[in-house]
């Protein structure tokens, strides 16, 4: 199921670990829309390069199986979309502008409009940016100074667009690897478990997640996702449809887009 997935997620967690490993990392694998753990990964540590030698190890573990591990997006943690939108949070509390955001309109409303700029298609993010301030009043220019510096330089400088664009992506703030790692560590219920107490944890996850796979390849319908999940996913499908038939442009479509991001905050 791992290496014939297009989607995998990936998520660490450390409290449930075994005292001799650093953490336990875990790889997902979607189908029927519904995420399936494949990997358990016991790591000593979060160097990069034992990630690297993980993903070494299950690569050559699909050429032994005569398949190619290659998903086509790889989520973690956080997605990268949303990664730019919570950093952009973060940096609006760093530079002093939460007040003001919460009690002006207009520092609301260009505020959330960069953090709607993951959502459109990468080939518009630079000059709809440019756009969007060359179109800004100079006191907010003024006001938002720091913030902008900081989105120039992180976001189209330093990390490269292709990473954080999420445009047309179907999964966004999915989070189904955080969500089991908090189902996981209830059922531990202890932190840092001993060596065979853990494995028959995950002997046990194992049955009950090849039961749901079973029940799902015999029919059992998907998991229904929140209406208001539901409602977000139907407001941007819509706006692009808008965009791609010429009734938007693309600051209008970004303008869209922005309401969504508030929404979502909520």
């Amino acid at each position: 199921m791992l290496f014939a997935a297009e989607t995998i997620f990936m998520d660490g967690t450390f409290s449930t670990c075994p005292s001799m490993f650093d953490q336990v990392y875990t790889i997902h694998a979607i189908k029927y829309d519904q995420s399936f753990p494949c990997i358990f990964g016991l790591l000593p540590n979060r160097q990069k390069s034992t990630y690297h030698f993980m993903f070494r190890e299950l690569k050559a573990v699909a050429v032994q199986m005569e398949m190619n591990f290659s998903p086509k997006l790889i989520m973690s943690d956080f997605e990268p979309g949303l990664l730019a939108v919570v950093a952009l949070e973060v940096t609006i509390q760093r530079v002093g502008l939460s007040t003001t955001y919460n009690n002006d309109d207009d520092i609301k409303k260009y505020c959330r409009k960069l953090m709607a700029l993951p959502l459109i298609p990468e080939a518009l993010i630079e000059d709809t940016y440019d756009e969007l301030i060359a179109t800004m009043p100079s006191t907010l220019k003024d006001t938002l100074k720091d913030l902008l510096q900081y989105f120039q330089e992180q976001w189209l400088n330093k990390v490269p667009i292709f990473q954080w664009c999420v445009h047309g992506l179907n999964i966004r703030t999915n989070n189904n690897a955080e969500a089991f790692h908090s189902r996981f560590n209830r059922r531990v219920q202890i932190n840092h478990p001993n060596i065979w107490s853990f494995i028959k944890l995950l002997q046990g996850e194992e049955n009950h997640f090849h039961h749901m796979y079973v029940q799902f390849m015999a029919g059992l319908g998907t998991r229904s996702k929140q209406a208001k999940t539901v409602a977000i996913q139907r407001r941007m499908d819509k706006l692009g449809e808008r965009y791609y038939d010429g009734a938007l442009n693309a600051m209008e479509y970004l303008d869209g887009l922005s309401f969504v991001v508030a929404k979502r905050k909520k």
